[in-house]
């Protein structure tokens, strides 16, 4: 019996050492970041973070010949899956403040997106306060919560970047 238990208390130390890394990694995700990353189109630089309430939702501000494509996996979560041409206002709102895009759905990689210029009111929301929520008007999908910390570094870069 003391054997098992000793065996129990092992096994569970190893699996909490094993737990701690994939923890750390999606927390590390919250933080905003910005490089190059993988498109079907080649790499495009591009500043994103992940949901704090659900660690594989991304948001992402890609660029694209001097503007921005934001995309977003609205849906992610949720009941019902995205009709193939929708098109949903999804509101992006800090408490204080809120920007309004039409994002039409884009069947190739899942998400939602929509262009943006450099000086969107969207970009400036984002380098600013400590959190962005973000819903659809309709209520058809799950709302997500998203930290803005390191947003302002990695926009300015991306904006720099893109110019």
């Amino acid at each position: 019996m003391k054997c098992q238990l000793i065996v129990l208390a092992a096994l569970a130390l190893g699996m909490a050492a094993t737990a701690a890394p994939v923890l750390a990694e999606d927390a590390a995700c919250t933080i905003w970041t910005v490089g190059m990353v993988e498109d079907e189109g080649g790499e495009v630089l591009t500043a994103q973070a992940c949901s704090t309430d659900r660690p594989d939702a991304y948001l992402g501000l890609s660029c694209f010949g001097g503007s921005v494509f934001v995309r977003y996996d609205l849906g992610l979560g949720g009941e019902t899956e995205p009709e193939l041409d929708e098109t949903t206002d999804v509101t992006f709102s800090t408490g204080t403040d809120a920007v309004t895009l039409s994002m039409a759905y884009q069947a190739m990689d899942g998400t939602h997106a929509a262009d943006a210029n450099l000086d969107d009111p969207l970009i400036h929301l984002l380098k600013a306060g400590e959190t962005v929520t973000i819903k659809d008007e309709p209520g058809s999908y799950p709302v997500k919560t998203f930290s803005l910390k390191g947003s302002a570094a990695a926009l300015g870069g991306l904006v720099a970047g893109c110019s």
